[in-house]
């Protein structure tokens, strides 16, 4: 297990006076970060460059509000690796000790040269550390989509101040996009991403929304039409 310790600051926080999704995602993706490459057997991957990670799918379940200038505890495990995927749980703990946030992670490790999926070998699989499996509900990796009742929304490009080290734009960035679009009053308490193509700065995104009895759901999509990432609200 990697542990890291955080302090929340003023750019953390949105208008609401709450902190901001994206900024709980970027906690979470930054131990996370450190704990691939601390990794024994993936960890030289991913410090040549031979090797980097793709997010599939976010779970993020956000339990209460962390405070101003508190010392958060940010903790992450992966718990299964299929040699081409990989499942992994991080929270977010309060210096109280209580639990502020949980996110569920699926990913993959992906060739820096063709951006193609890597096949771990087995002997590289069985030394990856894992932990025993979560006791937390784990949603399925597939958002369903309604069929009907979708509004479009005014379509925006990709910038390059959205886009990380891969090169396109990073995941926690999408729930910035989300909230633009969902009610700012709306209080969620799992927000479900998935990531199914890559959206480069200088895309097009086209949003759709479908507004459903406790909960929002968001497609991105790109210029040829195809369903890029989906984004779920769900509301207390």
């Amino acid at each position: 297990m990697t542990e890291m310790k955080r302090e929340t600051l003023y750019s953390h926080f949105g208008s609401d006076g709450r902190m901001r999704r994206s900024a709980l995602i970027d906690f979470m993706q930054d131990c996370c970060t450190v704990s691939r490459r601390e990794d024994k057997a993936i960890g030289p991957m991913m410090i040549s460059g031979e090797a980097l990670l793709y997010v599939a799918y976010r779970q993020l379940d956000i339990l209460s509000q962390p405070r101003y200038r508190e010392v958060l505890t940010v903790t992450t495990q992966l718990f299964e690796s299929r040699r081409i995927y990989g499942r992994r749980i991080t929270r977010i703990t309060g210096d109280d000790g209580r639990l502020c946030a949980a996110s569920y992670q699926v990913s993959t490790l992906v060739s820096a040269k063709t951006r193609r999926p890597l096949k771990l070998s087995e002997e590289v699989n069985s030394r990856i550390e894992l932990a025993p499996a979560p006791d937390m509900e784990l949603t399925p990796r597939r958002i369903d989509i309604p069929e009907t009742g979708g509004e479009l929304r005014p379509a925006f490009t990709a910038m390059r101040c959205q886009a990380d080290t891969n090169g396109h734009i990073n995941n926690a960035r999408y729930a910035d996009l989300g909230d633009e679009l969902v009610d700012p009053a709306a209080d969620p308490f799992r927000l479900r991403c998935e990531y199914r193509a890559s959206f480069m700065p200088g895309d097009k995104i086209l949003p759709t929304v479908y507004h459903r009895e406790g909960s929002d759901i968001i497609t991105f999509s790109n210029e040829a039409g195809e369903i890029c990432s989906v984004l779920e609200y769900i509301y207390r």
